[in-house]
């Protein structure tokens, strides 16, 4: 939804500028506010589309929703103390004892879990390996396209490739810190590819799927949209495009719901079950699946499959995830209308305050 916003606004700057090839300097002040908004405004936009994106859902996804022996950590533990007292409770949680809150429930409780752990630099865990993954997938996803094969297939595939990346990103983000580096972490690949291939083309044809079809939907129903080979052209509205656009808006809204989140669940949670023993969770998780998943050292897979990721997800589990996305939202919109409140007028005033070139 931001990025459509953007675009936008990027277009509206095209055609304003179009047949206009004058030049401005900007004053040198402009600089520094642009410096400052960098500063200011990066962290926040990093921890929108990071941690509350990434992080905060996958913690969700893998909760255990009824942890009784789990015993939520002070503010005032470290690391350590974290991964020797509290984070073997989280693997116990389905054993005995009284309910409590799941800490997912809330942004407060899934502040104070990852801030328990190394303070705010908790909130960019897994950082580095997101980092790799993405620009792994993007090389790999680069070559595959030049070849005869769609672009969609193309991105499935860059994904599947990368499942033993993925499987340790995930791994890092939800246990307990340790000293190996994240390429130690890395599964078997066999094993990561018998368990998380089938699940990671679920997922990335559901992706596709949450992009295209609205698209599609849009354009059958003949609804005034950007067209993205004629970036410096902005169509005039017509009438209809109202009521299309809240179709279409709703119809996003119910794919996100009923395809691309249960297909994220059943991959998180099949990518979860091939957390070693020695790993630790920094929530309560149920490493059994209630029973479900058969250890390989007793001849087992060592992996739940895609029937027992989705069946020992509760509804209650469900709602939660579901109530967590619609607090990411809000908060994400929040945090970018603010920066637009400010950005805009400081656009608006660098170019008062710029000089044509002659």
């Amino acid at each position: 939804m931001y990025r459509d916003i953007a675009t936008h606004v990027y277009k509206r700057a095209v055609a304003f500028g179009e047949g206009n090839d004058a030049v401005y300097n900007i004053p040198g002040w402009a600089w520094l506010v642009i410096l400052l908004d960098i500063i200011v405004f990066l962290p926040f936009a990093y921890m929108v589309g990071y941690t509350l994106n990434n992080i905060f859902p996958v913690l969700a996804m893998i909760e255990d929703p009824s942890p009784p022996a789990y015993e939520p950590v002070s503010l005032n533990t470290d690391a350590d103390s974290l991964a020797e007292d509290n984070a073997a409770l989280a693997d116990e949680a389905a054993r005995g004892g009284q309910d409590t809150q799941a800490i997912s429930s809330s942004f407060r409780a899934l502040h104070r879990t990852l801030y328990a752990i190394s303070g705010l630099r908790s909130y960019f865990r897994g950082l580095a390996a997101w980092i790799v993954l993405t620009v792994s997938g993007l090389i790999v996803y680069s070559i595959i396209k030049e070849t005869f094969i769609p672009n969609f297939v193309a991105v499935i595939i860059a994904g599947v490739c990368l499942v033993q990346l993925y499987t340790a990103w995930l791994h890092i983000v939800i246990s307990a810190p340790s000293p190996k580096r994240f390429y130690q972490r890395l599964p078997p690949f066999k094993q990561a590819f018998q368990a998380c291939a089938l699940p990671t083309v679920a997922y990335m044809l559901a992706l596709e799927i949450h992009t295209a079809f609205p698209k599609w939907l849009a354009g059958a129903m003949g609804m005034t949209t950007l067209d993205p080979n004629n970036p410096g052209q902005v169509p005039q509205p017509k009438a209809g495009d109202s009521w299309k656009g809240l179709i279409v808006f709703i119809v996003a809204i119910a794919l996100t719901v009923f395809v691309t989140i249960p297909a994220h669940v059943v991959l998180t949670r099949v990518q979860a079950s091939l957390l070693p023993e020695e790993d630790e969770t920094i929530v309560p998780f149920d490493r059994s699946f209630q029973g479900k998943l058969e250890p390989a050292i007793i001849g087992g897979r060592g992996y739940v499959t895609i029937i027992d990721a989705w069946q020992t997800f509760s509804r209650a589990s469900w709602i939660r995830l579901v109530k967590l996305y619609v607090k990411i939202f809000l908060v994400s919109f929040a945090v970018y209308f603010a920066m637009m409140l400010v950005l805009i007028p400081e656009v608006f005033l660098i170019a008062a305050h710029s000089q044509k070139v002659e």
